[in-house]
Parts: C-alpha cells; structure tokens; sequence
C-alpha cells in the first residue's frame, strides 16, 4: 500500500475558499458598513530572482471607503473583534500589534493562519481594510479562473469589483441579482 500525497489546490481552486474566509471574518464584525473594493493579485513564490513561474501566492484585499478610514469602529473595535473570532475558531494568530505613530494616529495589525494554509490580515493604517493570503500555489491558466462574487459588501462586477485583468471579456455577473454570494456550500 503507498501512500498518496494530498490534493494541492491550484489557484484557480483557491479563489472560493478565500472569499468565504471574507465572508465568515464579516460575520464576526458588528454594525459592518460594507467594503468598498475588493482586488485580486499574484505574487512570486520562491526565493532568488523573481521565484517559481510555475507556482503563485494569491492575495484577495478588501478595502472600507476612504471616509471609514478614521472611524474608531474599522480601527479599534474590528481589529478586537477579529482577534476574538480568530482565536475562538482555533486560529494561529501569529500578529498582534499596535504602533503609535507621531500624528496620534495608532495602526494595528491582526494575522491569523488557519489549518488549510490561508492567512487572515485585518490591517489598519493609512487604509483600512482584510487581506486574505494563499501561499503558493500552482499557477493556472487564464481561463481555468472563474469569476467568483465578492464578500462584504462589494456588488458584483461593480465599480468596487476590481479583478477584471482576470476577465478580459467583461465581469461574468449575467443573471446574477448583484447581492451578496452564497459560501455556505463550502
């Protein structure tokens, strides 16, 4: 009997998951005004010049509007309630820290690795906003990316919804009612 090396999801395997780790992380936070933006990018994995091509990290970041930027409840009371949520699922958080910066203004950072390889950061700075991380993965094929709805707030395919480098032809959102997506499934 061998044993079978566990299934590694690819990247375009991962986009679901981390937008449900969006989804599950919003449900932890009180009074939430919705995201104004979400990205999606791709960073090298590897070490020395420029890494593997053949594999990717995956960072999906949702933003609150600038105006939120300054608001104690996005700065302050998130930050603590993430940390609280994190820590009751059983969560590494691995970061924790508040800096005081010279204008007053005080930034904080929150980060928590979950079993399945994802890394929560709830950051607080010049913007505000949650970034959930893959660590590397096997690179896909353009069109092996399928559009997955935004979390949080953000209306699909909206002004917001900025990954359409991921889709040349136009955000996919045809018959869709522009609410929120169902994660529940996964």
């Amino acid at each position: 009997m061998t044993d079978t090396e566990p299934h590694r999801p690819a990247q375009a395997e991962m986009y679901a998951p981390m937008e449900a780790a969006v989804a599950e992380a919003v449900e932890a936070l009180p009074d939430f005004p919705g995201f104004a933006s979400r990205t999606w990018h791709e960073l090298p994995c590897g070490h020395g010049d420029g890494g593997d091509p053949g594999h990717v990290g995956i960072e999906i970041s949702y933003m609150f509007a600038e105006p939120l930027w300054g608001d104690p409840l996005v700065r302050e009371t998130y930050a603590a309630a993430l940390r609280g949520q994190w820590e009751a699922d059983g969560y590494d958080v691995h970061r924790d820290d508040e800096v005081a910066l010279a204008s007053g203004r005080v930034d904080r950072n929150v980060e928590a690795l979950r079993e399945d390889g994802l890394n929560l950061w709830y950051r607080v700075s010049g913007v505000v906003g949650l970034v959930v991380q893959s660590g590397c993965v096997e690179r896909s094929e353009p069109g092996e990316i399928a559009y997955v709805p935004p979390a949080g707030g953000v209306t699909p395919g909206g002004e917001g919804d900025l990954v359409g480098e991921y889709f040349p032809d136009g955000i996919p959102v045809e018959g869709r009612d522009g609410g929120e997506a169902d994660y529940s499934g996964l």
